[in-house]
């Protein structure tokens, strides 16, 4: 088997290019482009399990919706992701050195609708045992019965 450009999977992009089979655009730059410089995955917008400059390009092209999990950071006081908060994503996404998103989608209708909902749950207190004064791995130890070593 001959050797494959680091990120080339079997089959891989050389196969889709060279076969001109579409493929969405949130791998480019922006649509049309067929540059590749995108996302390394297809997934939700802003995917708690993206890596690093998946969740900067979300951020620059989904500002709205990174504004609205910030947000839910904030009153929920549960973070985005274990490693990194929406509202540092939304930072560091503005820096010189960020990720180039391309453009920035406009939200539509459905995404207003969302947004209203979000607005007037968050007036709510959580349905849930809030956990949001602790980290997950508390929350995995009292889970599994631990009792903090004390």
């Amino acid at each position: 088997m001959a050797a494959r450009p680091p990120g080339e999977h079997q089959g891989g992009w050389a196969r889709t290019v060279s076969a001109g089979l579409p493929y969405h655009w949130c791998y480019d730059s922006y649509p049309g482009a067929q540059d590749r410089a995108g996302s390394s995955r297809c997934s939700c917008s802003a995917c708690t399990l993206a890596n690093h400059r998946a969740l900067l390009l979300a951020a620059g092209r989904r500002l709205r919706l990174a504004e609205l999990c910030a947000l839910v950071e904030r009153v929920r006081q549960v973070p985005f992701n274990p490693n990194i908060t929406m509202a540092e994503l939304i930072a560091l996404s503005r820096r010189r050195d960020a990720p180039d998103p391309g453009l920035e989608v406009e939200e539509t209708e459905d995404f207003e609708r969302m947004e209203r909902d979000v607005h007037a749950a968050l007036r709510k207190p959580p349905t849930w045992d809030s956990k949001a004064r602790t980290g997950p791995g508390e929350l995995l130890h009292r889970a599994a019965g631990c009792d903090g070593c004390s």
